[in-house]
This record gives structure tokens, C-alpha cells and sequence, in this order.
């Protein structure tokens, strides 16, 4: 937006001191401050879209893991109790169950370490995302107020 000084400078003996002179030139700040006020109200906007993408994508990654999860646990849950039956008829059934137990849980851990990963790598791209929207609202309001 460009600069209006000379449209606002008061020249002593020359610019006289009435609504004539000040209604017209606080109209005409009263309009551009409206136009930053709105494109403010657009970039807020904008920035709470974002979020709220970042946010879906954070629950589409976080759901399937969670679910993956949930499976890995209910097998997890399984396996131990069919250890506890097999201990009761034989000792060999037993160590068969304990070692599935032991690969559901590392099944179980697997999953827990990617599903975090995958987590990790989405807030961070969130987390950039925000940043550069921020640094835009940023930057276009303080052009804004350096306009006025």
C-alpha cells in the first residue's frame, strides 16, 4: 500500500484546523486501517484452517497406529492367556506360549516405535507448516502497519 503523507501533511499557516481539513484525512486512515483489519480476519482464518488440517492429518495417522495397537495388545492379551492354560496341562506348552508372548510383544513394541515415528514426523510437519503460515501473517501485517 503506498504511503499518503503528503496527502496528511499540515503546512503551518497554510493548513487550516477545521472538520474540512480533518474529516476527509481520518475517513481515509479510518478506511485503510478497516482493509489491514480484514486481511488480518482472512489470515487468522487461514491460519485456523491449517490447524485444523494439521490436526485431521494428525488423527489420520494416529488412528490407524491406534488401532494397529489395539490389535497387537488384544493378541498380546491372547497369547498370555493362553500361556496360563497351556502352564496348567504341561511345561512345554507353556515355553511355546511364552514365546509367542514374547513375539507380540515385540510385534507390539515394533508398532508402538513406528506408530511414534509416524507421529513425530507429522507434528513436525504441523509444527513447520504453522511456522510458515505464522511468518506470513507476520510479515504481511507488519507490510500493513509499515504502510500507514
Amino acid at each position: 500500500m503506498p504511503t499518503r503523507f503528503e496527502a496528511y501533511r499540515m503546512r503551518d499557516g497554510v493548513t487550516p484546523l477545521s472538520e474540512e481539513y480533518f474529516n476527509p484525512l481520518l475517513a481515509d486512515i479510518d478506511a485503510r486501517i478497516a482493509e489491514i483489519e480484514d486481511r488480518r480476519a482472512d489470515l487468522q482464518a487461514a491460519i485456523e484452517a491449517l490447524q485444523a488440517f494439521g490436526l485431521q492429518r494428525v488423527d489420520a495417522v494416529i488412528g490407524p497406529a491406534v488401532a494397529q495397537i489395539d490389535q497387537l495388545a488384544a493378541a498380546a492379551q491372547a497369547a498370555t492367556d493362553s500361556a496360563s492354560r497351556a502352564a496348567a496341562d504341561a511345561e512345554a506348552a507353556a515355553q511355546s506360549a511364552m514365546a509367542a508372548l514374547a513375539t507380540a510383544a515385540q510385534a507390539l513394541q515394533a508398532g508402538i516405535a513406528q506408530a511414534i515415528g509416524q507421529i513425530e514426523q507429522t507434528v513436525a510437519q504441523i509444527e513447520q507448516a504453522v511456522a510458515q503460515a505464522q511468518a506470513r501473517a507476520a510479515s504481511a501485517e507488519a507490510m500493513a502497519l509499515a504502510a500507514l
